[in-house]
């Protein structure tokens, strides 16, 4: 009689023998016979996934760094994993994200963020239309505007904290207290004024908010690779918490919101965004369920406090490192505002030197990093002389177009003159100015962010004579892809003095 231990040791050596077998069969498949194996690439990107995860799990977001030495090697399109293309030409950047009219599907592997419900995550492009529609209204420019004494009220509270450390030495990280101005107003705006995390009326401004939203994008790339680990996280949140501290943060917000959306339920009052969904007939009620609702707020408040945060703390950054831009703006808000007032951005929107800063500050901080694939499921996209299958995923990366030496002279100079040159130049300019990105892939929060840069950068330079204290380029240098760019880990500080207030 054969003994078990023989058994049991003939049958894993099969179930070996057996995966061995179908993952060669695989390699093979996507080398020789796959609609992608003309392309260009790699060999061993083609083959498996695991070289994505190197560059993007082991050596902390360098995927995007390697995309660029690929196609510098490779060319304009490649063949970056077993089932992906990547495309490095700006000019086929409407072809790919078109518009309204072009139908584009998101890859929903690549933008898994623990919130299956959001819009964000939501692959079809029927359903993501309509849940685009949804929040739309809430996110235009009329509603924006309507919202301006909100913005207004958090403007002044990051003038305060400003203000009591005039001439006293103390310094403060820009980054902090610009992502807890976007957190309150927008979680003021979507829960409801009493709902309001109110980072801003503590009496000292803190690092928590950044800390949460930094942990959770530091997370995306693992999570990404490996999805299952968010659902565990979930069911073992002290344990996931100890192994991985970005966890901690996740499921502290996941609590959090939660709790927010089930206090906010069946008011109808129209206070908050989440009120005036759920009181309107017109939204289906599966649109309206707990987690549904939940998943789709979260990602907004944290998709729109974290970029819009950073490109303001950026841009300000740039301006005081260059003396010439700074001092021209200067001029140009003292003469708008002999007195200094309000940051109505009505008024400061006409002003063109402080709107060229806004945009080469949105450029030149290109912090969407991440590529963005898409399919055009019922169509084959022609590239040249490639004509790639319908449904296979393409993607794109806005940084390296906001950066690109083709189309912007001296990329990494802070320059807002580019944008006030002659009229052609600045529409060529303005076609490849793509932070938000473009067609049914556009961020929706653009109102909002030119909004908040309009007044916080048009009130701080206007109000203050803010100095820069152990800060340089190195605080600003994006050396990592976590969706959004980061910094090295520790440097996204950008510490400032207030030496002087204005009057």
């Amino acid at each position: 009689m054969v003994p078990l231990t023989f058994v049991i040791f003939g049958y894993l050596l099969l179930l070996l023998g057996i995966l061995l077998v179908y993952k060669g069969t695989q390699v093979i498949y996507r080398l020789y016979f796959s609609p992608l194996a003309k392309f260009p690439g790699p060999r061993l990107a083609a083959a498996t996934s695991l070289y994505e995860f190197y560059f993007d799990v082991i050596r902390d977001g360098q995927f995007m760094f390697e995309l660029n030495r690929l196609h510098d090697k490779y060319g304009p399109i490649l063949r970056i994993n077993p089932h992906e293309l990547h495309i490095k030409d700006p000019s086929y950047y409407d072809t790919l994200y078109g518009g309204p009219l072009n139908k584009r599907d998101r890859l929903p592997s690549f933008t898994q963020t623990g919130l299956p419900l959001s819009s964000f995550e939501t692959a079809p492009h029927g359903l993501h239309r309509e849940r685009r529609k949804l929040l739309g209204p809430f996110l235009s420019t009329q509603s924006v505007t309507n919202l301006q004494p909100l913005i207004q009220e958090k403007v002044d509270l990051v003038c305060s904290h400003l203000s009591r450390r005039v001439g006293t030495g103390e310094f403060l990280d820009l980054h902090s207290i610009l992502v807890s101005f976007a957190a309150d107003v927008l979680s003021a705006y979507v829960l409801g004024r009493e709902n309001c995390y109110g980072y801003l009326d503590r009496a000292e401004v803190t690092d928590e908010w950044k800390k949460t939203v930094n942990s959770l994008f530091e997370a995306l790339l693992l999570v990404r690779h490996v999805p299952s680990l968010l659902g565990l996280a979930h069911i073992f949140p002290k344990t996931s918490a100890w192994l991985f501290p970005p966890f901690h943060w996740i499921n502290k917000l996941q609590t959090e919101v939660s709790q927010h959306v089930k206090a906010v339920r069946g008011k109808s009052d129209g206070g908050s965004m989440i009120s005036t969904i759920l009181s309107n007939e017109k939204v289906p009620g599966t649109e309206k369920e707990l987690e549904r609702m939940t998943d789709e707020l979260k990602f907004l408040i944290i998709a729109g406090s974290d970029a819009p945060s950073q490109v303001m703390a950026i841009t300000l950054f740039h301006l005081l490192w260059n003396p010439e831009p700074y001092q021209k703006l200067k001029a140009e808000l003292d003469e708008a505002f002999p007195v200094v007032a309000d940051a109505d951005w009505n008024k400061l929107k006409i002003l063109p030197y402080l709107s060229a800063v806004l945009k080469e500050g949105l450029r030149l901080s290109a912090v969407v990093t991440t590529r963005l694939p898409r399919s055009a499921p019922e169509e084959a996209l022609q590239y040249g002389k490639w004509t790639i299958p319908p449904g296979t995923p393409v993607g794109m990366t806005t940084h390296s177009i906001l950066l690109s030496p083709d189309i912007y002279t001296n990329p990494m100079k802070f320059m807002p003159e580019r944008w006030i040159g002659p009229a052609e130049e600045v529409r060529v300019l303005d076609r490849y100015l793509v932070p938000f990105a473009k067609g049914n892939s556009s961020c929706m929060g653009q109102s909002m962010t030119y909004s908040w840069m309009y007044s916080i950068i048009g009130t701080l330079i206007r109000k203050f004579q803010l100095e820069l204290h152990e800060t340089d380029e190195k605080n600003v240098r994006i050396v990592r892809d976590c969706f959004n760019g980061q910094t090295v880990p520790g440097l996204n500080l950008i510490n400032v003095k207030v030496a002087k207030e204005f009057n």
